[in-house]
């Protein structure tokens, strides 16, 4: 397979239409994002392979036309793996643009362990948002919601999915709920394209239960939409907690669509 240099990454975008996950990709196509991409061959290709840093990997095409096993399995296990385990993952996740590839798991990741699993994405609904457009009103006192600039996240830590604290500040988004000089509560754009960011929120243990995860991230919303990006939510299918408090923030659930789990 051939790897494409990142200037050719704008041309893959059509291939990728099938991929449920609504930021990822686009987000590695247009350069936001470090990612790696290979191609069976540059005219007309039939199969795409989409490396990503947090372990996640993209696969796309026409199985039927994609017979290089061999050289597919070599850049899953050869180049994808050993790049995340670099970064300290050791665990990765195969999603499919199209249905078909679940039968050639045993050719892309020969004695693999690999297990069926599911994420959900969500719709945003802003006007249900609004709703809740009371919701600064809720702040407890001593506590302090603040969007992070270059101070902050080089206190906090870059979120996983970006290069550098530059990228990051140009083109992702966090609000981090202080409780003194303590992170209650933290939402990042784990990571984000053009058009849209990724939520990830994360409460302190001592934190939660107590609606602040509500707070953070209905904040976070709110300045997505002041810079125009569409805010997206997805989560693991058994994850109650995360769709519940999605759907409290005007997200609703879409189709369960499958990826394939396995550990290294």
């Amino acid at each position: 397979m051939i790897e494409l240099h990142p200037s050719e990454f704008a041309s893959i975008p059509p291939m990728l239409e099938g991929v449920k996950q609504k930021v990822l990709p686009h987000a590695i196509c247009q350069g936001y994002s470090p990612g790696r991409v290979f191609v069976d061959r540059r005219e007309n290709p039939q199969l795409i392979l989409v490396w990503s840093a947090l372990g996640y990997y993209f696969i796309a095409g026409v199985p039927a036309l994609a017979h290089d096993w061999v050289e597919s399995s070599r850049v899953l296990l050869e180049i994808f793996v050993p790049a995340s385990q670099a970064s300290g993952e050791s665990s990765f996740i195969l999603v499919p643009a199209q249905d078909g590839w679940k039968e050639h798991l045993p050719d892309l990741l020969p004695g693999r362990e690999v297990i069926e699993i599911y994420r959900r994405p969500f719709q945003f609904d802003i006007a249900q948002f609004k709703l809740l457009d009371r919701w600064p009103d809720g702040l407890p006192a001593g506590f302090q919601l603040r969007v992070m600039d270059a101070a902050l996240t080089k206190k906090i830590g870059t979120p996983p999915g970006w290069s550098s604290v530059e990228a990051f500040l140009e083109h992702g988004l966090g609000v981090v709920l202080l409780a003194g000089d303590e992170v209650a509560s933290l939402c990042t754009s784990v990571f984000a394209s053009q058009q849209a960011m990724e939520i990830d929120i994360h409460t302190a243990e001592k934190y939660q239960r107590q609606g602040l995860a509500t707070l953070t991230a209905s904040a976070f919303i709110e300045e997505c939409l002041r810079l125009c990006k569409q805010p997206n939510w997805e989560c693991f299918w058994d994850n109650e907690a995360s769709t519940l408090l999605a759907e409290k923030l005007g997200f609703h659930a879409e189709a369960d669509y499958p990826a394939y789990y396995w550990e290294e």
